[in-house]
Order: structure tokens, then sequence, then C-alpha cells
């Protein structure tokens, strides 16, 4: 696996890891203008919701987790939209639906993203706002070239023959991989978004055209759904392993999966990071992790969940193994920021699956997200009006000693805790330097199938697996490493289209 890399970017200032290299080199010309961490991430966001459309468009969720270096503390922004109000079992049974369509005018909740995004620059940001957005439509609007993961995944839609007229005239549908494309309607929406702020999107015009589409189609948004949301501020939940802490997204996100995950590995002696032995004592963790998040996590507006527990082994394995369902669809884009003060934001965006719930606004170009899917009938996860789904979006930051090390993400759906999981097992239990603990083979889990990629040793493991060629489609993550004499290694996964850039 040696002779698959993509160089790391190395900088005592700072700099940008993310999935797509005009998305970095944005947010590098945002730093290197005077703005910090917050104000970068914001235009990093912002240019990934054009050049990566796919993945998380403007009508995305996002979630983060922020480190402000004169504060030393990581607290959590939830960007995570809810259910229209209109939106319940009843209107589902009304229709003869048995759960919310994958797909359509049912499947979006109200967009949290630019709600997010306005938040953090309202607390943190440094540069007028209206400059910010323009960074990113001087970027944009000329064309971008297409990375492969759109071109794909416009196919992909395509073939499926789900799309109408109005996504067709929004994307470019016969791009190949790093042509340059242009997507002129979101840039109407950001010149309104530059003016307005988030008011465009949730008490403007962009609003109105998006409730307007979706009801023609059938869908229940209601204008008081959108001026009524708001993001939240929070913190960070945490464990300690083996003497880092660890920090994850609190539900209504699956970031406490992880720290559940990591509970379980404690008392484990590691034996090789490419051994069939960590294989099956991993597996025994995921699964009872997984059946514990699908029995207790969901909105904690609506639910109380049981946060000490759940972080407590022994109450874990009392409670079995999952036989819950989980696929690892689904379609993210990760992105790390840090500035020569050190303030760091890991942030997540995404539409859910590729492109979402496909219904396309024709004016403004916003693509929804699907989320609304992933509400189940019964338990902690029921759909309810105004409710927030159980969330498969989750970011981590690891400290040592109150001084940040460590901040990564990955796109991978319900495997994320998974993968968060054998990402920093990689760093602290096998010593491997970030740039290979995010490239190394990985195994993955879903109670239907194991996916192993190539490099791993598989004697003795009495599970039926299928074997992925290295590198898989495993996710795409990205990496921050806080190095001694205030050097800042950043790194994009050799899996995706993304580069590190930096001052």
């Amino acid at each position: 696996m040696g002779h698959f890399t993509k160089p790391p970017w190395v900088s005592q200032i700072g700099g940008v890891a993310s999935e797509h290299p005009v998305a970095s080199n944005v947010g590098v010309e945002v730093l290197r203008s005077g703005g910090n961490a917050f104000d970068a991430a914001v235009a990093v966001s912002l240019t990934l919701a054009v050049v990566q459309p796919h993945l998380g468009g403007l009508g995305s969720d996002l979630v983060a987790l922020t480190y402000e270096a004169s504060e030393g503390d990581v607290e959590f922004l939830n960007a995570t939209g809810w259910a229209p109000a209109g939106l319940s079992k009843g209107l589902l049974e009304s229709r003869g639906l048995n759960g919310v369509p994958l797909r359509g005018p049912l499947s979006p909740v109200v967009p949290g993203m630019l709600a997010g995004l306005y938040s953090m620059w309202r607390r943190f940001g440094s540069i007028e706002w209206r400059s910010l957005v323009n960074y990113v439509i001087k970027a944009v609007e000329p064309g971008f070239p297409a990375g492969p993961s759109l071109v794909r995944a416009i196919g992909s839609v395509v073939k499926t023959g789900a799309i109408d007229d109005s996504f067709k005239a929004v994307y470019p549908i016969n791009a190949e991989p790093w042509s340059i494309v242009k997507i002129p309607k979101l840039i109407k929406a950001l010149r309104l978004i530059a003016e307005e702020g988030d008011e465009a999107f949730y008490n403007g015009e962009i609003g109105e055209s998006i409730i307007t589409h979706v009801n023609s189609l059938g869908g229940v948004f209601n204008a008081s759904d959108l001026r009524d949301y708001r993001p939240e501020w929070g913190k960070a939940l945490s464990v300690n392993y083996r003497g880092f802490t660890v920090n994850e997204t609190p539900p209504n996100t699956q970031g406490l999966t992880t720290l559940m995950i990591l509970k379980l590995l404690e008392d484990y002696m590691p034996k090789g990071p490419f051994t069939a032995d960590r294989i099956i004592k991993y597996l025994d963790a995921y699964k009872v992790a997984y059946r514990a998040r699908d029995m207790f996590i969901g909105d904690p507006r609506f639910i109380e969940v049981p946060i000490n527990n759940l972080l407590d082994p022994g109450f874990l394995r009392g409670i079995g193994e999952s036989g819950g369902s989980l696929s690892g669809t689904g379609d993210t884009t990760y992105f790390v920021v840090v500035d020569g003060y050190g303030n760091v934001v890991s942030g997540i965006q995404s539409l859910y699956h590729h492109f979402g719930s496909l219904v396309t606004d024709p004016n403004y170009g916003v693509t929804l997200n699907n989320r609304a899917s992933d509400f189940s009938l019964k338990g902690p996860n029921a759909l309810e009006p105004r409710k927030r789904p159980l969330h498969t979006l989750s970011t981590v930051m690891v400290t040592k000693d109150g001084e940040l090390k460590y901040a990564l993400g990955t796109s991978g759906a319900h495997y994320r805790p998974q993968q968060h999981a054998l990402m920093l097992t990689n760093i602290i239990d096998y010593g491997m330097s970030p740039v290979e603990a995010v490239n190394a083979p990985r195994f993955l889990w879903s109670n239907s199938e194991l996916l192993i990629e190539d490099g791993y040793d598989t004697t003795g493991l009495n599970t039926k697996y299928i074997t992925l060629s290295y590198p898989g489609a495993t996710g795409v993550a990205s990496i921050l490493a806080l190095l001694n004499g205030g050097f800042k290694l950043l790194y994009s996964d050799i899996r995706g289209d993304g580069l590190a850039l930096g001052l």
C-alpha cells in the first residue's frame, strides 16, 4: 500500500483539508486575507455546496466541533434540520405509506446547514459576511473542475430515471471528470445569501421558492418550518481512551456510537493492526454499540438519552448484540480548518444520499436532503413533527492534557463510528502516523456483510466477508494533527478527490 499516497500539507500557520481542491483553496485565500478558521470554514462549506452538490449542497445539514484556542474548549454546533410540522405518521398512513420514502417530496427535513454557518460566523467570524460569500462566488462562478465523484453521482441518478427537468436544468448532466462546469442557479442563490445572510433562505426568496416547489410535488413544507428553525450550540461529548480525551458530537447525532465502541475496546490488548484478531474483537464491539444506538439514541428534545449508561461497558454488554438494520449508503463531505492562532473547525455536511431527495428548486438550484427517510415509525427515532432524525453525521476532536492533538472525520453514513474508531486506534493503539492512519486498509461491518480492504491477514476469521481491492470505496477522510514546534499537518484521504492546502 506504500505507493498510494498524497502529500500532506505541513505548516506552522494554517490550512484546510477538504474533498475538493477548489474548496481547500478558497479556505486558504480567506486565511491569507486575515480571516480566522471560522471564517475559512464558512467559505469552505459554501464552496463545497457548489463543487460537491451531490454530497453537501445548500439543502444539507451540518454538524461541527469547534475549538477556540484562547478558551481551550471543544464545542458542538448542531445544524441538523427537523421534520416539517406537517410530516407525521398520520400523514404517511393517509397516503398509504408505511414509512418515509427514500426520495421525493416527503423525504427532506428543513436544511440546517446555512443557519449553522451563519450562526458560527456571527459568533466567531472576523470578516464581513458579504465579502466572505464573495470569495466563494469569485472562485466558482467562472466554472470549476467536476470531481470524479460528482460525475459518478450524476451518472448514477440519471441511470435510475428518477430525475426531473428542474434537476436536469441545474446540473451538468454530461460532465466528464475534471472538465470545467458551471452551476449558475447556485451562484444566484449565493448572491442573495451574500446580501441577506441566512434570512434569504429561511425567511426570504430562496425559502419561498423551495416551499412552493416541494409542495407542488406533494410535500408538506410550511413557511414557519423554515422561519422557526434554529441551530443549537452545546458541549461535545467525551471519553478518556488510553490517556487521550476523544470528543464527539452528542445526540441526535451518532457520535455517541463512536464513544461506545471505544469504551468496549478499552480492555483489548492490540495484537497487530491488520490481524483477524483485531477484526473479531472490533466486530463484537460494533454489534453491541449499534444495538445500543438503535435502542436509545434520538433527538434529545423528544426523548431522554441515557448517556452515562451508554458509556458504561458493563451496561452495554448487558443489552446484547445488534439485530437492527445498518446500511452504509449515504454521501457526505468532511472538512477541517486550522488557523495561525490554533483555532480549529472540524465540520461535516450532507444531503444524505447522492443528491438527497432529488427534489431540486428550479429557481435557485437547491437540491433538498432526504434525511427524513432515516426516521423509524417506532422507538427513540420515531417520526414526529419538528423532530430531528437520528443523524449519521458526526466528527471528532482529540485532546491530551487540555491541548488539541487531532481533528478528523469521514464520509460513510452509518459506518462512520466504525471508521472513526479505526482511525483513532490506528494512531493511539498502533502508533501509526496521521497519514498512515487515514490511508490504512479498513474493514467495515453492516449486519448483512463484512467488507475488508486488501491488506488484512484473515486467517482464523470465521465470518463471511467480501474483499475490496485497496483503496476501496470505504469513505473519504481528512485529518489535522498538531505536531511539535507548532507545526500543523493536514491530510486528505487517498480514496477521494480532495486536497490539503495551506499557508
